[in-house]
């Protein structure tokens, strides 16, 4: 009796498993589904649509168009840059062209991130399904 409780426990019951990738996916049967559109919503829907593109294309002209957009971008730009001298100042002492900065060689740390959680993640999956297909062997006397 309580070997049977036990393995009740460790199992909870093939009824019980949590099948999360299919279904995560999965329609809801409960849910109704959305009632058609007529052709005058339809047409009501694309006019306002149509009024809201347009007005955000006057703030957009508004605010400088793309000569502004570019400017307002340059002028962000600016803040991360790593040099702070100004374009018109330079200082020679006689080298002429300034030596190359060395490539970093290697796999960028980004490459690296997304690397490790792909490994993660499939590590995780490997070792729910190894432990969905683990059975408790329990000797009966």
């Amino acid at each position: 009796m309580i070997a049977g409780e036990t393995e009740y426990i460790i199992h909870g019951g093939e009824d019980n498993y949590d099948y999360f990738l299919k279904n995560l996916f999965k329609k809801d049967p409960n849910k109704q589904a959305k009632p058609k559109r007529t052709a005058e919503e339809k047409a009501a829907r694309k006019e306002q649509r149509q009024q809201w593109w347009s007005k955000q294309n006057e703030n957009f002209q508004k605010a400088g168009g793309l000569q502004g957009l570019g400017s307002t971008i340059g002028n962000i730009t600016g803040f991360f840059k790593k040099d702070n001298t100004p374009s018109d100042y330079d200082i020679s002492m006689g080298g002429g062209q300034p030596t190359p900065q060395p490539e970093k060689k290697g796999i960028s740390k980004e490459v690296m991130i997304i690397g490790g959680i792909a490994v993660l993640v499939i590590a995780a999956y490997g070792f729910s399904v190894m432990q969905k297909n683990k059975k408790v062997q329990i000797p009966s006397a």
